[in-house]
């Protein structure tokens, strides 16, 4: 049985993609089951996730031991590594930073202002022991599955050979890909779009220095609906946050006939995860925001030849699920 572990009651593109595996080994009658841990009141999938599992599922507590078994494990959930004493141990590397829980960045951050407070050695030595032990459980692993190949710089780093590890990426949703020719058509605006939780500092930089006839909307606090209507009729998404691992939300924006622009932080510093013309990425410092605004205004004001930038990459993104079911068989069968 192979048994993927997912955090219980937490609605994300990374635990979907947790259920979309298991649909996916049972699709090859591989098989597969959820395994729901953390303390949820009411443990059972969340509604958007039934139709990846029906009652392919159990509660961590409920997993029966076998050496036959496999136990697929997120980079987030490795606090339940050590729970199993049989079988086999995959560690998926959904994303590099959010193994840190705040990403280098943000671990960077915490121990700076630990040591300023004056409290570092009481709770730094806490987060740098944890440390510590997940990188104990990474060496421990018995395979790994990295889904950028950001992850899999991050493993060779970290002393993971060649033989120990393999891709497997994801997909977006079908959604998007069916209605991709109709996007493409639909009338645009110029109107720039943005995620405001990631990379916010920078990209209000970027707006408040940006001539006044651009329009900015934040995805934030909208349906789904909402979020396609708004990819449909923008004609540019930028992307300055941290690119932990191989994200949706560019990919959704591109298929749906968006130019996109990102910073080279994780995943978007790697051509093979963001596919994108080196001319469309951009380090956030301060002194590129002049080329950055000249280039969104080229998006804006030449978006028909723009565009056109970008359909290698909406390619790539079109056979991402056909990958993803071929790297299944190949791993699993």
């Amino acid at each position: 049985m192979i048994n993927i572990l997912c955090p219980v009651d937490v609605k994300t593109g990374g635990t979907e993609l947790l259920h979309q595996l298991a649909f996916q080994l049972n699709q090859l009658n591989v098989k597969a089951q959820i395994v729901y841990y953390g303390k949820g009141s009411n443990v059972k999938p969340v509604r958007a996730f039934e139709k990846y599992i029906n009652n392919n599922w159990i509660k961590e507590s409920e997993v029966s031991e076998s050496d036959k078994n496999i136990f697929i494990i997120p980079e987030t959930g490795l606090s339940e590594f050590n729970k199993f004493n049989h079988g086999k141990k995959y560690i998926w590397w959904l994303s590099v930073d959010n193994f840190y829980g705040s990403g280098f960045n943000g671990y960077k951050r915490i121990n700076d202002m630990l040591r300023k407070t004056g409290i570092y050695h009481s709770i730094g030595g806490i987060i740098k022991g944890r440390i510590k032990n997940y990188k104990k459980e990474i060496k421990s692993a018995d395979f790994h599955l990295f889904q950028s190949y950001y992850a899999d710089n991050f493993l060779s780093e970290n002393g993971i050979p060649e033989n120990k590890r393999t891709y497997l990426s994801d997909y977006i949703n079908d959604l998007y890909v069916e209605k991709s020719t109709i996007a493409l058509e639909h009338l645009r605006s110029n109107v720039v779009l943005y995620n405001p939780k990631k990379g916010f500092n920078f990209t209000k930089k970027i707006i408040n220095q940006s001539p006044s006839w651009i329009k900015w909307v934040p995805l934030i606090n909208m349906s789904n609906e909402e979020v396609y209507q708004n990819l449909i009729s923008g004609k540019l998404y930028i992307d300055f946050g941290n690119h932990p691992g191989k994200d949706r939300f560019p990919r959704e924006a591109a298929i749906s006939g968006c130019c996109i622009l990102t910073d080279k932080k994780g995943s978007a510093a790697y051509h093979k995860d963001v596919p994108i013309l080196e001319k469309y990425k951009f380090e956030d410092k301060d002194e590129n925001i002049n080329q950055i605004i000249e280039r969104i205004e080229f998006c804006l004001t030449n978006y028909s030849a723009a565009i056109n930038d970008f359909k290698e990459y909406r390619e790539y993104i079109k056979q991402e699920k056909q990958t993803f079911k071929n790297d299944v068989s190949r791993i699993f069968k």
